[in-house]
């Protein structure tokens, strides 16, 4: 949470204050050492699981895992320990969710009941280890969503309205010095939070120019602040970046970006927080 949530420097105080603040883990972390109950869950090899391609590939993909060794310790399936949660607080449990995720085949028929809407069944994926679909285009399901708003609205007049003020403010900025900005990137050896072992480095794109107008010079350690907060990063100087942009790649603990994004900087056609475009300062680390 604390390094996908934005405006990390006000959640994690906020989170310190809960009474109670239960989370699902399988592995330590920021968020854990914030939490009052960690409920310890399986891993994924310690659990059946379903992964899956979408509409990234040419087709449709389903593979199969069943668990590969005993859950340790006090381990229990998620979705168990959310129905222990749920009776305790009055609330009724659905009926195809098994009593007890010890029993034979209690995660498989979890699994079965979310697969209800899928192009192939849980028997058949799970007798063969994968199954393959090719991929609808274009798909129908789409089309019947579109039919039942009444058509595509491409252009509603809220968004007309935002786009043509943005263009104003665009044209009025033109000639002036603009600040460097930073624009979010994954990293080919690193997922999200996970991963980190693979050795994707903290780093900061810069080009020679805005490195030279900052005094920071290749491989150098540098501070990276907003308004919100600061983090410390190895500064990759590269020419192939625009100049006026700096990329930073998300997912880093060492690192983490959510300290320079802020819940008060939101695009507002969507409500979502501004993750990339957000203007920062960037200057030689002092230690």
């Amino acid at each position: 949470m604390i390094r996908s949530f934005p405006d990390a420097n006000v959640l994690a105080p906020a989170l310190r204050k809960l009474e109670v603040n239960v989370d699902f883990e399988i592995v330590e972390n920021e968020t854990t050492a914030l939490s009052t109950h960690v409920l310890p869950t399986k891993d994924q090899v310690e659990r059946p699981d379903i992964s899956f391609w979408d509409t990234l590939s040419a087709s449709v993909s389903m593979l199969y895992a069943p668990a590969v060794v005993e859950p340790m310790g006090e381990r229990r399936s998620a979705w168990w320990a959310i129905s222990q949660l749920m009776k305790r607080m009055g609330l009724s449990v659905p009926p195809h969710v098994p009593e007890d995720d010890k029993a034979p085949g209690a995660d498989d028929a979890m699994l079965a009941a979310l697969m209800a809407g899928a192009r192939c069944n849980f028997d058949g994926l799970a007798a063969a280890g994968t199954v393959t679909k090719p991929l609808e285009f274009p798909g129908h399901w789409v089309d019947r969503h579109v039919e039942r708003m009444g058509g595509w609205k491409l252009a509603p007049p809220k968004l007309l309205e935002f786009w043509a003020a943005t263009r104003r403010a665009d044209e009025a900025a033109i000639g002036q010095p603009h600040p460097l900005c930073y624009i979010s990137r994954r990293q080919r050896r690193k997922l999200n939070a996970s991963l980190s072992f693979l050795g994707s480095p903290a780093d900061i794109i810069l080009h020679p120019e805005d490195a030279a107008a900052n005094g920071i010079s290749h491989g150098q350690k540098v501070r990276v602040h907003t308004s919100r907060g600061e983090i410390f990063l190895t500064a990759n100087v590269d020419a192939a970046i625009r100049r006026g942009v700096a990329s930073i790649p998300h997912g880093h603990e060492v690192a983490n970006v959510n300290c320079l994004t802020s819940v008060e900087k939101v695009d507002k056609m969507t409500g979502m927080v501004l993750y990339t475009g957000v203007p920062i300062e960037v200057e030689p680390a002092t230690a």
